[in-house]
Formats: C-alpha cells, sequence, structure tokens
C-alpha cells in the first residue's frame, strides 16, 4: 500500500462524510477521530505507538460504544484469527474496538480487500500522513493480490 491519497490529520479528517463506513487502522489515527468527537465504526489498534504504549487511547476506550474483540497477530503477518476478526467487524451493525495483541498494520490490507464499496480506510504512516482509501472492486482487487503474492513468499 498506499493505494489512497497521503493527507495531513486535519484533512484527512474533513474528508470523512457523515454515514460512511469509516474504519481506522493504528493507534494515532484512531486517536485523533476520537479526539475531533468522531468514533468510527470499526477501530483497529495495538495500544502501541512507535513502540511505546498509547496511554491517551487506552484511557478512552473503556467509555466508547461498541462491540470490544481482541485477536493475535505477529507482525508481518496477516493471521486466519485476524480475518475472521475483520469479517466480523465490518458485518457487524454495532461500533467495534479490535484490540490486537501483537501488531495491526496489515489489518489495513486485510480490510481494503475485504471491505464493502464506499468504506472509508484511514491509517497512518509514520512520520508522513494518514492515508484514505476509498474501498472499490479495484482496490479489493489489489489488496486480493499483495495478499496472495505475500501468502507465495511464506
Amino acid at each position: 500500500m498506499p493505494f489512497g491519497s497521503l493527507l495531513g490529520e486535519e484533512e484527512a479528517m474533513r474528508s470523512l462524510r457523515e454515514g460512511e463506513l469509516t474504519v481506522t487502522v493504528g493507534d494515532v489515527v484512531s486517536l485523533s477521530m476520537l479526539e475531533r468527537g468522531l468514533q468510527p465504526r470499526v477501530m483497529v489498534y495495538d495500544l502501541r505507538n512507535r513502540r511505546r504504549r498509547n496511554a491517551r487511547l487506552a484511557a478512552r476506550l473503556p467509555s466508547l460504544p461498541g462491540e470490544d474483540m481482541s485477536v493475535e497477530n505477529p507482525a508481518g503477518r496477516i493471521t486466519p484469527g485476524l480475518v475472521v476478526a475483520i469479517q466480523h467487524a465490518l458485518a457487524s451493525e454495532n461500533k467495534v474496538k479490535m484490540m490486537v495483541e501483537g501488531e495491526e498494520d496489515l489489518a489495513s490490507l486485510v480490510i481494503a480487500a475485504l471491505a464493502p464499496d464506499g468504506t472509508r480506510l484511514l491509517y497512518g504512516l509514520p512520520g508522513k500522513g494518514i492515508v484514505c482509501v476509498q474501498v472499490d472492486a479495484a482496490v479489493r482487487e489489489k489488496a486480493r493480490e499483495l495478499i496472495d503474492a505475500m501468502e507465495e513468499c511464506n
């Protein structure tokens, strides 16, 4: 990736539209939305930012509405458990807060491969900004191709 547009934090938040299925991957982008009074329908995080515990996000989570999920996913991998958890989260009518034990970065790729048309996926690119992806058939196809290529390497 990145599939979408690399934006600054303010521009990324302004790009959101009411009623969109919004998914965030990463602690910083998730916290950025929450601090603006916006809660994504699905938040994927590991409570780590640059290998340090993200206490600010951790403190906000208990008061947020939604289903709490937890899944294990080691760095550099996409486990079957992560795929199933993302499928569940995307199908849920409720907001979902998904804690990843391990590393959540590749969840963006799984979401891009599985999310319905019109889903707004936001994930952070450390030191660069926020990538905003509007999921459609072309994005899903490219994400699936990348996942398939990863499987061939393992």
